[in-house]
């Protein structure tokens, strides 16, 4: 195409902003990045309308180009970036001269739920879920946002906000400074401003003499966010951030603009006042607006029809010129059109370029997203897809028609500019395949559209890997779109532009996120307050629902129904209001549809009850919905709570009053003997009820009576009376010959034998006295003891006879009188006794026999109290004697009142009568026998050596006795001998023998004439001497 005289200045410009070296990088800098193998893919985003908006606030930005670098955000809200990485753009920790990069995961980002990315000049940012910014790259004018100036941040860093902004969109463009729309729809923007491009009302620069630069330190940039003010009650709808200008929509659908007016691309050629900075009028370099401005479109060279009244959804900007698509779909540009980057037909070839015009789109179609950079631009239309237009470096308009060449050359180095076979488009051209695509973004040196699978597809230069990731470095580009391969299979994240599914997308839908709380969506884009009675729903598709029963809504504009309060209730669908519970019923819960009946042993007392009452004790409820509870009947009882009946008093209990909690047990002396008893029944005459509680009465036991009613115990017969009958209030009286004893008496005792009673009512019988007695029973009165008969005691059944040794005179005797001393009666019955007999005696009274003197006594008297003792020496050997007896010769007597005598003992002797003791028979004596009247004496060969023996001791051998009478034995002399016991003589030795010993049983021989010692024989009649005399001396010891 032809160049007009601006063209070599302009193209000079942008070889100072693309320019770039020519060494290459180390191989291993082209190396493909190794993607982990378990990398998690997210699902695809399910759309109705994918595609982007880019700068828009109801848009995510999901693929974002840069200068010769882009960014995107993955399906699993991941980023990847690959090209150019001078200053560290692709956010890998990697920089240097002429760096570049293929497709590699920002690893900072991974988990930060990134879901928008925008790629600028030289620096790029990304934005979480939670509207976080984070910005990597160049930060030589503070374009990152964290505080700072200065420098190449290679690792992501946060922008710091003011307290509480929450981003929801990115600016996109070819800037070194960046915007973000929040939340509330305000615009902060940060980084280059050395032309006012932030729009804070400052320059960062000094100008001229006039004008020093105000920002901090003298630096050229803006390095955190400021809010930036527009017009009051405009909030900002999208953002687009140029060369060294920016421009956005609000919500009254302007077009505000500000920065440098070189090309009328902030005024659009408007008439202004001279720049409040530099003085400068006009569209210049100088003039310069630091704060938004609306395009009025007031230059008379305006051809648009009714400018005044079009209304702007989004607005992008170039290096040196501004788009803007309406709400009715149509394109306007303005400022420079040097490379046909207004795309409305022609190149103007003129300094200052044009003022806003229509962009000729494709006939009959309508914009629906438009994309700028530095001298080109894209859109997308609603039938034909993909567009493009201005500057075709490389080939980056994609226009391949099938018969032109596919390869664009061109000249400048690997900056670009200057084509040599692929001409500038001067209007919209369809993009080879542009029909598949959902969005189309256009960067400094290439285009990438997105397709209906999500994936990338490139085209235009293909210098530093920005289309096919193989070749770089290079003096070409292609007009075909080449697939971007992502790592793995992932795919880049797409939203969807009709997010609210009333068929109308992003950015032309008013209500792009549904309709405000508490409104409904009437028709197409339109959206009305829900009524009363309803509420609009405030998800898809915001249809307005009538409230359910249980619920209601008094007011409009509500974005839900109110749920009946406890204790109340709406029956109804569309319901203004709620509606008490009656009493009788309750509602503890909210939202309900009907009350709920109070159940049996409950009430419910006033409207409006969250609950019911348990019936409290003594009261009950039977039936469902009571308002009150009724009171325990009398005879009934409740000693529960919540009691749905009545308790019957059992027997033995009664309940008097209503509302018992329990029954009142009978005192003694009362009864019930049914259920339900009111009031206590009371014992009748001959009944009683000791305890309480009782459920009869008790008939008096017999022996006992009860005299009057409501008795609690039973009264003894007293003595004299008795009651044989249960029941009795009385007691009978004994009869005369009748008693009873103590209390409670069965029946009257008859008197027994020995007791009478005259009288009736007596407690005891009157014993007979003495001398008197009863012999039957119940008798009245007493006999009379008849003669020789007594009673001493009273009480007596019969008279006893007087005993022997006894007497008594007369009637009546009361008793016996015993027959004195002297006397006895051995009869019964008798009135006098008998006088005691010679040899007998009585020692007492009462005696009834007179007895007889004991053997060794004796009596000559008659009246004898007592018998005499025979005296010493004599006996009295029977009864009843009346004389004693000397004792005879042999026997004697020392001691008196003896019935016998003694015989003398062996040994002794009594030689005459009446002897007193027996005499030992002296030595030479003695007497073997008892009762002797003398002693024997010792016959010859014999001995006695001691008194009183009872026999002779025999001679040993050895010894002699020749006479009677003696005492001891005499020796046998020498040459003598005795040799056996007895002897009464003693025995010469035999010739030959002598005895030279005495007291020798046997003689031995002479020795022999020469010998002194005495022989054998010598030696045994030693022996037997010797033994013979100890014999002798233990016989007179013994």
């Amino acid at each position: 195409m032809a160049k007009g005289p601006w063209t070599g200045i302009l193209l000079a410009t942008l070889m100072v902003f693309f320019s770039t070296h020519s060494l290459l990088v180390e191989s291993e800098s082209q190396t493909e990045t190794e993607f982990p193998s378990n990398e998690i893919r997210m699902e695809s985003i399910s759309s109705n309308s994918p595609g982007q908006v880019l700068g828009h606030i109801d848009t995510h930005d999901t693929l974002s180009i840069g200068r010769q670098f882009a960014c995107a955000v993955t399906e699993n809200s991941s980023v990847v970036c690959w090209g150019r990485t001078d200053y560290g753009q692709t956010g890998i920790g990697i920089s240097g001269s002429e760096v570049y990069h293929n497709m590699t995961y920002v690893d900072a980002l991974n988990g930060m739920g990134i879901v928008e990315v925008s790629a600028h000049l030289d620096h790029a940012c990304g934005l979480t879920s939670q509207g976080a910014v984070y910005c990597w790259g160049s930060n030589v004018e503070g374009q990152i946002g964290n505080g700072q100036i200065g420098g190449n941040v290679l690792v992501p860093a946060q922008a710091i906000f003011p307290q509480g902004v929450v981003a929801k969109s990115l600016s996109q463009g070819p800037s070194a400074h960046t915007c973000a729309i929040s939340t509330d729809g305000d615009l902060y923007c940060w980084g280059g401003n050395s032309k006012g491009q932030v729009g804070n009302g400052q320059v960062c620069a000094n100008i001229g003499t006039t004008y020093y630069n105000p920002c901090s330190n003298g630096v050229s940039g803006i390095p955190a966010p400021e809010l930036i003010a527009m017009p009051t009650g405009v909030t900002v709808t999208s953002v687009s951030v140029g060369g060294e200008h920016t421009c956005a929509t609000g919500s009254d659908g302007g077009v505000y603009c500000w920065g440098s007016d070189m090309n009328c691309r902030v005024t659009g050629g408007d008439s202004v006042a001279d720049s409040p900075i530099t003085g400068q009028s006009g569209c210049m370099y100088w003039h310069i607006q630091p704060s938004p401005r609306k395009l009025t479109m007031s230059n008379t060279e305006v051809t648009i029809p009714d400018p005044a009244n079009i209304s702007f959804v989004q607005a992008v900007t170039g290096w040196v010129f501004s788009c803007a698509m309406t709400d009715s779909g149509a394109g306007i540009c303005w400022g420079a059109n040097t490379e046909s980057q207004q795309g409305i037909g022609n190149n103007s070839n003129g300094a200052w370029a044009v003022v806003p015009t229509l962009i000729q789109g494709p006939s009959g179609e309508s914009m629906t997203s438009i994309s700028a950079t530095t001298a080109q631009a894209c859109a997308m239309y609603n039938l034909t897809g993909a567009h493009c237009w201005g500057d075709n470096w490389g080939g980056n308009t994609g226009d391949y028609n099938g018969s032109n060449d596919v390869i664009c050359n061109y000249f400048g180095g690997v900056g670009g500019g200057g084509n040599q076979n692929c001409p500038d488009r001067a209007a919209p051209h369809q993009v080879h395949t542009g029909g598949n695509y959902t969005a189309v973004v256009m960067g400094a040196a290439n285009a990438c559209g997105l397709d209906s699978s999500n994936d990338i597809h490139c085209w235009g230069a293909y210098a530093w890997n920005n289309v096919n990731q193989t070749q770089h470095q290079v003096f070409w580009g292609t007009r075909v779109p080449e697939l971007m391969q992502l790592p793995g299979t992932v795919k880049i994240a797409v939203d969807d532009l009709d997010s609210d599914n009333d068929g109308i997308n992003a950015p032309f839908d008013l209500w792009a996120e549904g309709c405000p709380s508490g409104w409904y969506q009437d028709a197409p884009n339109s959206c009305q307050e829900s009524p009363p009675g309803h509420y609009a729903e405030e998800g898809l598709p915001w249809n307005l629902v009538m409230c359910e029963s249980g619920t209601y809504q008094p007011d409009g504009g509500q974005a839900s129904c109110i749920d009946s309060m406890p204790g109340y209730y709406v029956p109804n669908e569309g319901a203004l209001s709620q509606t008490i519970c009656p009493a009788g019923s309750y509602q503890p819960n909210a939202g309900s549809q009907a009350c709920l009946l109070a159940d049996p042993g409950h009430m419910v007392e006033t409207p409006g009850k969250t609950f019911q009452s348990a019936c409290t004790i003594g009261r009950y409820s039977s039936t469902s919905g009571a308002t009150a509870c009724l009171r325990a009947s009398p005879g009934y009882y409740v000693d529960t709570a919540s009691a749905t009946g009545q308790t019957p008093c059992p027997p033995g209990r009664y309940s008097s009053n209503e509302g018992s909690v329990s029954c009142s047990s009978t005192s003694p002396g009362q009864y019930t003997s049914a259920n339900a008893s009111t009031h206590p029944e009371i014992c009748e005459p001959g009944s009683y009820q000791p305890d309480s509680a009782g459920t009869s009465c008790i008939l008096s036991p017999a022996g006992f009576y009860v005299s009057s009613a409501g008795s609690t115990s039973f009264q003894p017969c007293l003595s004299g009376k008795y009651q044989p009958l249960e029941g009795s209030i009385g007691c009978e009286v004994a009869q005369p010959g009748y008693y009873t004893s103590g209390v409670g008496s069965v029946d009257a005792i008859a008197c027994e034998p020995g007791t009478y009673q005259p009288n009736s009512g007596a407690d005891m019988c009157l014993s007979a006295i003495p001398g008197t007695y009863v012999s039957n029973e119940a008798a009245v009165e007493y006999a009379t003891c008849a003669t020789g008969t007594f009673q001493p005691n009273a009480g007596s059944s019969e008279c006893l006879v007087v005993d022997a040794g006894h007497y008594a005179t007369g009637e009546g005797a009361q008793n016996q009188i015993p027959c004195p001393v002297t006397t006895y009666q051995p009869l019964t019955g008798q009135t006098s006794c008998n006088d005691v007999e010679a040899g007998h005696y009585t020692s007492s009274t009462g005696s009834s026999n007179q007895a007889p003197c004991e053997p060794g006594t004796y009596q000559p008297m008659a009246k004898s109290t007592s018998c005499r003792d025979s005296p010493a020496g004599h006996f009295v050997p029977d009864s009843a004697s009346t004389a004693f007896v000397a004792c005879p010769v042999g026997t004697y007597q020392p001691i008196s009142a003896s019935s016998s005598c003694l015989q003398a003992d062996e040994g002794h002797f009594v030689d005459s009568s009446s002897q007193l003791s027996q005499t030992a028979c002296q030595k030479g004596t003695y007497q073997p026998n008892l009762g002797s009247s003398e002693c024997l004496l010792a016959d010859p060969g014999h001995f006695v050596d001691t008194t009183a023996a009872t026999e002779q001791t025999v001679c040993p051998a050895g010894t002699y006795q020749s006479r009677e009478g003696q005492s001891s034995c005499t020796f046998t002399s020498t040459d003598f001998f005795s040799s056996e016991p007895g002897s009464v003589d003693q025995t010469p030795c035999p010739a030959g023998q002598h005895q030279p010993l005495t007291s020798q049983t046997e003689c031995v021989d002479k020795p022999d004439d020469g010998g002194l010692l005495p022989g054998f024989g010598f030696y045994a009649a030693m022996v037997a001497l010797l033994t013979a005399a100890i014999g002798i001396r233990s016989k007179q010891e013994s």
